[in-house]
């Protein structure tokens, strides 16, 4: 299939031998593909459909169209016993064709994402590779001549791969890429993620491929079943084993975690473990360093949700969070385009929050979730605590050092909707976002003070503990030392707790957070004040 070739281009386009089975479609494709296999070899369909009660498939191969046709009337329908006609000509497949020069671009990028080692190729964000950005050519596998020349590259070098990486290329219809199933044999992982498909008959061209484990989730499709156990009976894949096959399950299985919970102050002791479940599973999706991973969150939200941000006195906001604020103060500014600065719908909402910067919640500061409403199937409560900002363009932006290692305070709203069969779904959310104001960094130091003095009775208990199983008395002045004091007294455990704290607190390396503490006595709040002081004046290497 050289979609590239000229013999096969004309004034309409690709053009090809297109294989007709008259009456076929009532019996059949596998039968005539299985019966044709046997007599003819090669056989690799292009675009295999039915047309009216026709099958109609391209062959690329002259002599494999005439081999073909050579069984015109030498098969029998099973079901009439009447011989079967086949009818063999040239027709343009309503593409045309891709040039040498893309040939060997796309040659070079394939080569470049196929893994040997574990034969896995990832085409996945195709379109977005950096071999394309200096072409003028646009190359997105929507494009039925790249698919197909793709498609080609991938029979005649890779066909041995056993695991396809498909992510985000937009694919909503899979004719094209179906083609695959007849030239990729031993596939046993297919990633189709993050794509268009809304239509469970687009599956079903997949089905007679051995694929044994399914990447499907952040689909349109996916919000039409509650179950993985529906959507397998739907498409009858039933040997597939899906992985993440909707953003709900994937949200549903963070419960599994063992993760910290944030503080609720609310009557009810079941809607308190509810408000902690679902905070801490929404902030630990939200939080990876990937933001695409936030689509995760698509099926979290109503089809008909809203979502707003205010940012106020953020230094560095402006170009993440002021162009969709919607800060009184700058009414003027947003009044007159409030569709820019509101979000509606559950795939509007997933892609604003993918383009705000990765975020570091720190769990030990939600000291209020507020729960003022739960009535009927309505519940509102709202979340307040600090978090660290990063940039999304560093590689590890949680600690990149270019930023403010300050907290930011944060107050989320959340209003949710009970939609029965065990469904919950986010009808509005709103987001403020301000610097930490002295007071707030006045709690949140002492949270973590608190925290520090937590650990500090744990390890006196855990010494006690040790002391007592040597049948030594233990020290019973341990327990009423500060963290500086024992620092200072050499216990080598709450020096490292304390600079552990202090490197979260600058991103300064190990080496460098105890330097400076060592030169400040171990003194947590007088270092950090120093380091404050001193940050522009520390050298880069210094930091994470």
């Amino acid at each position: 299939m050289q979609v590239y070739c000229d013999k096969f281009a004309s004034r309409d386009g690709v053009v090809m031998n297109q294989i007709r089975i008259v009456h076929g479609a009532s019996t059949g494709k596998e039968f005539f593909l299985r019966v044709l296999g046997e007599q003819v070899d090669g056989i690799k369909p292009i675009l295999l459909e039915t047309d009216q009660n026709d099958i109609v498939f391209f062959i690329d191969d002259d002599e494999t169209a005439l081999a073909i046709q050579a069984m015109s009337r030498r098969i029998n329908d099973p079901s009439t016993s009447c011989p079967v006609t086949i009818i063999s000509k040239k027709a343009p497949l309503g593409f045309n064709a891709v040039g040498q020069d893309e040939i060997d671009l796309l040659t070079w990028v394939l080569n470049d994402r196929y893994d040997a080692e574990t034969r896995t190729l990832d085409l996945s964000y195709f379109s977005l590779d950096r071999a394309f950005h200096a072409k003028p050519s646009y190359f997105s596998l929507c494009q039925n001549n790249i698919m197909m020349a793709v498609i080609d590259l991938i029979d005649k070098y890779y066909g041995s791969v056993t695991s396809l990486i498909m992510k985000g290329n937009r694919l909503r219809f899979l004719d094209h890429f179906s083609c695959l199933k007849y030239r990729i044999r031993n596939i046993q992982t297919l990633d189709l993620s993050s794509n268009r498909i809304d239509s469970a008959s687009e599956l079903e061209k997949l089905k007679e491929w051995p694929v044994e484990t399914l990447f499907f989730e952040n689909n349109p499709l996916c919000s039409q079943f509650v179950s993985a156990e529906a959507y397998l009976r739907t498409v009858n894949l039933s040997r597939v084993e899906t992985l993440c096959l909707t953003s709900v399950n994937k949200f549903l299985q963070i419960s599994s975690l063992s993760l910290n919970k944030p503080k609720v102050y609310c009557i009810s002791t079941q809607c308190k473990e509810f408000v902690e479940n679902f905070v801490t599973r929404y902030i630990n999706i939200f939080d990876s360093i990937d933001t695409n991973d936030r689509s995760f969150l698509t099926d979290a939200y109503d089809e008909n949700a809203t979502f707003s941000l205010s940012v106020e006195n953020l230094s560095d906001a402006k170009g993440t969070h002021e162009g969709i604020s919607d800060n009184n103060f700058r009414i003027s500014e947003w009044e007159y385009y409030k569709g820019k600065v509101f979000c509606r719908g559950a795939m509007e909402i997933v892609v604003q929050l993918r383009k705000l910067p990765p975020t570091a919640h720190i769990f030990e500061t939600f000291n209020v979730v507020d729960v003022p409403i739960v009535k009927g199937n309505i519940m509102r409560f709202s979340l307040q605590g600090f978090f660290r900002d990063a940039s999304i363009n560093m590689k590890n932006p949680l600690t990149d050092t270019s930023l403010s290692v300050l907290p930011r305070y944060f107050c989320r709203e959340f209003v949710l909707i009970d939609k029965g069969y065990g469904k919950i779904a986010i009808i509005n959310d709103t987001l403020f976002i301000a610097i930490g104001s002295s007071k707030r960094l006045e709690d949140y130091k002492g949270i973590l003070r608190n925290m520090i003095e937590e650990r500090r009775r744990n390890y006196a208990e855990e010494e006690v503990q040790s002391r007592m199983e040597a049948n030594i008395s233990p020290t019973p002045t341990l327990p009423e030392l500060t963290p500086k004091e024992l620092a200072l007294a050499g216990y080598e455990s709450m020096q490292k707790l304390l600079i552990e704290l202090f490197s979260q607190q600058s991103q300064m390396k190990p080496e460098w957070s105890r330097k400076c503490l060592m030169d400040l006595n171990w003194d947590c709040e007088e270092a950090y004040k120093a380091f404050l002081a001193l940050r522009d004046k520390i050298p880069s290497e210094a930091f994470q």
